[in-house]
């Protein structure tokens, strides 16, 4: 384990606009106080540590922060104890495990008091109520909050130089490191959970009227699959007000890799009805359909610079899970673009 500051480096580096409960969830494995329940909740005990770790991060949510954060936290550790503490045991004769405590305390300390943003995410942290924790293996809720009033006090009591062995330089650039490893792990994991989730198409739908007394989706177009290009079936729908089309949305009937990026939703507004939320109020209308075909969750995706697109998806509720660099043999990148924002939007 690196200690509590380095974790929270890592998390900063990975979302530094992360909430407090991702953060909390981020030091939440070392609230276990036994150290072979440790092993066991950190998977040291397995042969193959990470295949456990893709298959936890398969289970959990983007959506939800606090576990999001264990996931990170288990991986860093992962990482950690093979490239920075096992080689660091190697420079020790005899017991090491003293002196590796002691550089962990004066690396934590010192990072405390050498990060701007530290002292106000520990008091964020140490005033959430204990009652919107999400799952601790391991541990109880009040273990995990007493581990951080703990921390909290001895970071802010102890201003420590710096750590030998684990120097400013070297946290700094193993984090960089592990972070690029982590994302593009994470994303394979996203891929692979979004995959695996349920979809039901035993064919198409008959459309039911789809209006909000403003607008109106007018069903346009149903596409059949094409698996030889990994296409699922989609519907293609008109947005119109006052039976004049404003724009255009379509929907796509299951998950793959490629959707990932692109999405499940997209739609487009024609540019003199732009700035009346017709996106959004389309996008609330198809989930009648998404529910139809057994979807609870779908992604939708823009180009990292469209502002409006984001915010149509902020406004809808969807929660941003990344900006994801796109893979080269996406049509998307083939179109120009290079990094798209993906949102996870939850119908239920």
């Amino acid at each position: 384990m690196p200690g509590s500051m380095i974790h929270l480096h890592m998390a900063h580096k990975i979302n530094s606009q992360g909430s407090t409960l991702f953060y909390i969830g981020n030091l939440a494995p070392d609230a276990v106080t036994n150290w072979k329940e440790k092993d066991i909740t950190h998977f040291r005990n397995l042969p193959d540590r990470s295949e456990a770790l893709a298959a936890l991060a398969r289970q959990t949510s983007s959506s939800d922060d606090f576990a999001e954060g264990i996931l990170l936290h288990l991986y860093m550790d992962w990482r950690w104890d093979i490239l920075a503490r096992d080689e660091f045991i190697k420079t020790i004769d005899g017991d090491w495990f003293p002196k590796y405590r002691e550089e962990l305390s004066l690396a934590g300390g010192y990072a405390f008091h050498h990060t701007d943003w530290a002292k106000d995410l520990w008091e964020q942290m140490d005033l959430f109520h204990v009652s919107e924790y999400g799952e601790i293996p391991g541990a109880t809720t009040e273990e995990l909050k007493d581990f951080i009033s703990r921390n909290n006090k001895w970071h802010n009591d102890n201003n420590t130089e710096s750590s030998t062995a684990f120097t400013p330089e070297y946290i700094d650039e193993f984090i960089s490191r592990i972070a690029d490893e982590y994302t593009q792990w994470k994303i394979l994991q996203e891929i692979a959970y979004y995959n695996s989730l349920p979809v039901v198409f035993d064919g198409f739908i008959d459309i039911p009227d789809l209006t909000d007394g403003e607008i109106e989706l007018v069903c346009i177009g149903k596409k059949s699959a094409i698996p030889e290009k990994k296409w699922v079936p989609a519907y293609e729908f008109e947005i119109r007000r006052n039976s004049s089309r404003v724009g255009e949305i379509s929907l796509r009937i299951g998950y793959t890799d490629g959707l990932y990026y692109g999405g499940q939703i997209g739609y487009g507004v024609d540019e003199q009805h732009r700035g009346r939320g017709y996106a959004e109020k389309a996008c609330r209308l198809l989930a009648t359909v998404i529910r139809a075909h057994g979807m609870k969750k779908v992604l939708i995706t823009n180009n990292h610079t469209n502002i409006a697109s984001k915010r149509t998806c902020e406004k809808l509720g969807a929660k941003h899970i990344r900006t994801a660099p796109l893979p080269e043999w996406h049509d998307l990148y083939k179109e120009g673009q290079r990094f798209e924002n993906i949102f996870e939007w939850n119908i239920d």
